[in-house]
């Protein structure tokens, strides 16, 4: 049988730490030995910075594989060696670094510096020989930020006047902002949940020492997950994990919407492009955003943030991938990162937000798509609940000459933690009426590629349903929910646990 090399690439425009495009690129793959497998990457405007947030990006790499000929056949998770020197890089300027569970390898510069990164040829050692000629490959790229280890505040001191945060974080004594220094167990009433947007001291039951909470270091997404990375996803598990992870038979007709009630509703491009066969044969899906029958155009909205994911897919996609769901105090920190807390901030620290509207364009459905407004703090906000407009592209506001402001881009370099699309993430506990919720049992456990036989995250202590939140606000609600400590939607049963046209994500490692 013949082989197939086939190859995903982040095509969305990306920013650096210098908030310009980056241009991922993963090319030239090949298979040496049984037990290496190379390729050629190079990025735009990659950093390593020792001021002001002493970080770098970095591209998180993983395989995937399917014995050849099988049909449907699932795709496995190929692990990687767990030593970094069994890796290699050239041109001088990467390094490739192993992770200890060797579900896949991060890639990024190994000193200060900031610019483009030139194609590169990597080579990945795996951890058990496959037979070259019987197997068909992916190599998948998601660009990373490291968020280093450190001390940061979360809450911003928001009490129930109408233009500020509700439910935000503060301390015991009333709505100042609390300290994370440290991973260690947060006592019982140690942080303050104004749930009822009163300015009641209420509070929440104890918070695990293993609950991640942002002081240790970790890497998060810098974009929300796109429809092009959802879309690729759905092709790569088998069909009864296609019925759980979207909102239609597989076997449906070509053309039907898999996720939103209809095609292009709220800017949703992902279709059924080849039906499935029930229970055997996968359905193959594309992005058709300009619904003209013709599949993964330029135009199809591929990078576009993916919309319509429940809580449950999130959950699914990043196992898959190998990665995490984030924490609350995870997200408030790729926020603000070691700056103060400064009364209802937005992403881009700062209290200055304008809409960017869907309806109002320039290249649409592209990866060059940008808003025609210029305005500072822009942001894919307040655009209303009309089926015709949605979310924009991953990235959309940063150009090469924008500030951190106009980019919406977070202290780490981080993009549309604000807007665009709710950000799913787990909640660490909250107060309800006379009732304590506590966080859930979440210790950070990685995904390892694989999901159970319904398709649904198998990683343990991932949680169920009221496990989640939703922070940060999405394109079409007003700015207060973008803010960056309101936590209002905590114990939400309709955007925590349902699949919507305002919920989507991203993950962290």
């Amino acid at each position: 049988m013949k082989k197939i090399i086939s190859l995903f690439i982040i095509a969305s425009l990306s920013l650096s730490h210098a908030l310009k495009a980056n241009n991922l690129n993963i090319a030239n793959i090949s298979v040496p030995s049984t037990t290496t497998i190379q390729f050629d990457i190079s990025w735009d405007n990659s950093w390593y910075a020792s001021v002001p947030s002493n970080n770098w990006d970095a591209v998180w790499i993983f395989v995937k594989t399917q014995v050849c000929g099988a049909g449907s056949s699932p795709w496995s998770h190929a692990n990687l060696s767990t030593v970094s020197v069994d890796h290699s890089v050239t041109g001088g300027v990467l390094q490739v670094d192993a992770v200890t569970d060797g579900k896949g390898v991060f890639i990024r510069r190994s000193t200060f510096g900031a610019g483009s990164i030139s194609a590169s040829t990597v080579v990945l050692k795996l951890s058990s020989a496959f037979t070259i000629a019987g197997t068909n490959y992916e190599v998948i790229g998601i660009e990373m930020v490291n968020v280093p280890q450190g001390s940061f505040s979360v809450g911003d001191g928001s009490t129930n006047n109408t233009t500020q945060s509700t439910a935000s974080f503060g301390t015991a004594n009333g709505p100042t902002t609390y300290t994370v220094s440290s991973e260690a167990a947060i006592a019982q009433d140690g942080l303050r949940n104004d749930k009822a947007g009163d300015g009641a001291i209420t509070a929440h039951a104890a918070i695990i020492a293993g609950f991640p909470k942002g002081y240790n270091a970790f890497y998060c997404m810098k974009y929300e997950i796109s429809q092009q990375q959802y879309t690729t996803f759905l092709n790569l598990i088998d069909y009864n994990a296609q019925v759980s992870r979207t909102a239609v038979n597989p076997s449906s007709a070509v053309g039907t919407a898999a996720l939103a009630a209809n095609s292009g509703d709220n800017r949703n491009s992902i279709e059924i492009k080849t039906p499935g066969a029930a229970f055997s044969t996968p359905a193959v899906y594309g992005n058709d955003l300009n619904n003209n029958n013709l599949y993964d155009e330029s135009a199809d909205g591929g990078n576009i943030a993916c919309n319509y994911l429940s809580w449950e897919d999130l959950k699914a996609y990043l196992d898959w991938a190998a990665l995490r769901p984030l924490t609350e105090l995870e997200f408030e920190k790729t926020c603000r990162g070691t700056n103060s807390a400064l009364l209802v901030e937005y992403a881009w620290g700062s209290t200055t937000i304008n809409a960017a509207i869907s309806s109002s364009l320039t290249a649409g459905g592209q990866a060059t798509e940008v808003s025609t407004s210029t305005a500072d703090g822009l942001c894919a906000e307040n655009g209303g609940s009309s089926t015709t407009l949605g979310p924009l592209r991953t990235g959309f506001a940063a150009t090469s000459i924008t500030t951190r402001t106009g980019a919406g881009a977070s202290f780490y370099g981080i993009m549309d933690l604000g807007g665009n699309v709710w950000e799913q993430v787990f909640q660490c506990g909250y107060y309800n009426g006379s009732v304590r919720v506590s966080a859930p049992a979440f210790t950070g456990v990685m995904g390892d590629g694989a999901l159970d036989a319904s398709g649904n995250a198998n990683a343990t202590n991932w949680g169920g349903v009221s496990s989640s939140i939703v922070r940060g606000g999405n394109w079409e609600y007003a700015a207060s929910k973008t803010q960056t400590s309101d936590r209002s939607y905590v114990n939400s049963t309709v955007e925590n646990t349902t699949r919507i046209r305002r919920t989507g994500g991203r993950g962290g490692r």
